[in-house]
């Protein structure tokens, strides 16, 4: 299982540029299926904080680590992994299929 994390928006304030919110999503593949799962979440802080980062100075890197402190990232993946193991049963399970043969 492959899990692929990826953040989607960022969404600050105008005046200072402090991120508010932060929207990532989980692409998660196995065996030709593919299960994704979107989601957000809400950030306070001010320009004061000590480790504050200027907006224009963020990365990828820094942002996905505040995903890790703010979501169940192993609850989600799994998630997605039983949604996947789903998708799998009821393709081995299909009696019928679509397509033709040219």
């Amino acid at each position: 299982m492959e899990h692929v994390w990826q953040i989607n928006y960022l969404k600050r304030t105008k005046t200072d540029g402090v991120v508010i919110q932060v929207g990532y999503r989980l692409e998660s593949n196995y065996n030709n299926f593919e299960v994704t799962k979107i989601g957000d979440f809400t950030l306070t802080g001010s320009t004061t904080d000590e480790g504050f980062i200027p907006f224009e100075n963020l990365t990828e890197e820094t942002v996905l680590g505040w995903v890790s402190s703010n979501v169940d990232k192993t609850l989600i993946e799994t998630q997605n992994s039983s949604s996947i193991s789903e998708l799998e049963i009821r393709e081995e399970t299909k009696t019928e299929i679509y397509g033709t043969p040219w």
